[in-house]
């Protein structure tokens, strides 16, 4: 009886598991409304914070220029808003540059920062060439 009782909730906890709901990393050159979840992929890497997500999207050595540059742009305010112009949240995308990667303008930081990366992949093609083309021009 005891081991039927193990196995019962071992499957309950497995169903439970599997209706968790977790943002999968980017694919690159995907254009994307929103954000993709799964409820089995990536279980492990379920992101806890704007950091946490970003991390997930990107190699270490480009999630190292990603940090900095987004430090740089909001230090990681996703509520972000410059007063010169349109530019919001985590990367201070313009009005303009939200419609040209097609997707639209959002509050939650995986979107602002899917964004983001589809803007700096399409523009620079790394986050590590982003940031230099940053820091010499004082805009990206």
């Amino acid at each position: 009886m005891e081991l039927k009782f193990i196995l019962g909730m071992l499957i309950v906890g497995i169903g439970f598991a599997l209706m968790i709901p977790v943002d999968e990393p980017l694919e690159e050159n995907k254009i994307v409304k929103g954000y993709v979840s799964s409820p089995v992929k990536n279980l492990h890497r379920e992101p806890l914070s704007a950091r946490g997500y970003a991390r997930s999207m990107v190699s270490a050595k480009e999630y190292e220029a990603l940090e900095e540059l987004i430090m740089l742009e909001s230090s990681w305010n996703s509520d972000a808003q410059n007063k010169r112009s349109t530019a919001y949240g985590l990367g201070q995308l313009l009005d303009q540059t939200w419609e040209q990667v097609g997707i639209e303008k959002s509050a939650d930081y995986r979107i602002q920062l899917i964004a983001s990366h589809k803007y700096v992949m399409d523009r620079y093609g790394s986050w590590v060439k982003a940031l230099e083309f940053r820091k010499a021009n004082g805009y990206y």
